[in-house]
């Protein structure tokens, strides 16, 4: 079962978290989706990990791996900590994680989101 649809034409943006290694606390989100296979259907999960502490601060459950999914689990994750200026939100380039209403959420925690580096055809 796939869960990242990375084949859109929505903006992808650079990865700055290449090559880190979380020594030291910087202000970085991960999030996640996987799938839990119940005994009849499937649900998905949404994560948001803090990358530091590798501690939890968002998530959510769904019959449904759409946009509502990925977004709940980001509002969780900004009620659960402050978003700092120069947060680090690294994902994979799934379809969720670059639609219009989870990018406008990020860029209202700080507008100075960086640039997208390329298109998707």
């Amino acid at each position: 079962m796939r869960t990242t649809d990375s084949n859109h034409a929505l903006t992808v943006y650079p990865n700055l978290a290449a090559g880190w290694r979380f020594q030291h606390q910087i202000n970085s989100g991960w999030p996640t989706l996987t799938y839990i296979r119940l005994r009849r259907e499937f649900v998905y999960l949404a994560v948001v990990l803090d990358a530091y502490s590798r501690r939890c601060i968002g998530w959510a459950l769904s019959r449904h791996i759409d946009t509502e999914l990925a977004l709940k689990a980001l509002r969780m994750a900004l009620e659960t900590r402050t978003a700092p200026p120069g947060l680090v939100h690294h994902s994979d380039r799934g379809v969720q994680y670059a639609a219009t209403d989870y990018v406008a959420l990020l860029k209202e925690q700080d507008p100075d989101q960086h640039e997208p580096h390329r298109q998707p055809l």
